[in-house]
């Protein structure tokens, strides 16, 4: 694996060049490592829900490098350090789909073919830009450019295609991850390790985060039938099963003996116990 650079340069903020609100740092780099990391499984073709691979991982984790002057210009890093300096194909293919969404914000034409997931980033990461700054300037690897005023840009090309919320519940249990209060959107990590997003969370269920929790709702599929979300009903705390858990204790060893038992053994009669010595001493 390689390291490829990539620059925003951030035009006519409401900051002194160089400089980037912390508020502002944190939306721009969090909805670009989740594009990254969108777009890597778009590439892997990953639809399940829960982690990617590891191949997956190292190839879409970005690093901040740099932030300088000019007006403000970041400098991100895609691709683990210490990396050898060759392009694997997955990793081409990665930086050519990633740009292809980058620039496709700057022009209102995301790629046909981008699944939903994909979409909602480059929407949010669009969002995160124009609080930041009136005028973004975006630098690929090889030198490819583009610029665009992100209060301008077309949000609707973005939307996501239709998904389909079944009738019937189900129900979950795992330990909540994660929490959004400004959208209601809670993540659930289950016993087999699959991230299942919850939507229509109750703000109040905050608390259950790093908890377990038993969730049902309304399955949430893509156009390719995969499972995306569940629209949460209700959402409950849930303990761990007593039978999982609970400890026998047995005493019983304390009264086991390790040794011979003195009273144990064969019982040989008179004249087999000659025999014996006869056979013994050669007689």
């Amino acid at each position: 694996m390689t390291s490829e650079r990539y620059s925003l340069r951030l035009g006519d903020t409401d900051v002194a060049p160089g400089e980037i609100g912390l508020i502002d740092l944190s939306a721009i780099s969090g909805r670009l490592q989740e594009l990254a990391t969108r777009v890597g499984r778009w590439v892997a073709e990953i639809d399940r829900p829960g982690r990617s691979t590891s191949v997956v991982e190292q190839a879409v984790t970005l690093r901040l490098t740099a932030v300088r002057e000019g007006s403000t210009v970041l400098d991100v890093v895609r691709g683990p350090q210490g990396t050898l300096d060759f392009d694997t194909p997955f990793e081409q293919a990665v930086d050519d789909r990633f740009w292809q969404v980058l620039a496709g914000i700057s022009e209102d034409l995301p790629p046909t073919d981008a699944p939903p997931a994909v979409r909602e980033s480059a929407l949010e990461l669009l969002d995160s830009l124009a609080h930041a700054a009136r005028s973004v300037e975006l630098t690929n690897p090889f030198g490819d450019r583009v610029s665009f005023r992100p209060a301008e840009r077309e949000r609707s090309v973005w939307a996501t295609q239709a998904r389909t919320v079944h009738d019937d519940e189900v129900t979950v249990s795992g330990v909540v991850e994660m929490v959004d209060l400004k959208s209601h959107k809670f993540r659930l990590r289950d016993d087999l390790g699959n991230a299942i997003p919850l939507e229509g969370v109750e703000t109040t269920a905050a608390r259950l985060v790093g908890g377990r929790a038993t969730v049902i709702g309304r399955p949430v599929h893509n156009a390719k039938g995969g499972l995306v979300a569940i629209a949460t009903t209700s959402i409950s705390s849930a303990s761990i099963p007593n039978e999982w858990v609970a400890r026998v204790e047995d005493e019983a060893w304390r009264t086991r003996s390790s040794s011979p038992d003195p009273s144990g053994g064969v019982d040989f009669s008179d004249d087999e116990w000659t025999a014996f010595l006869d056979a013994v001493s050669g007689q």
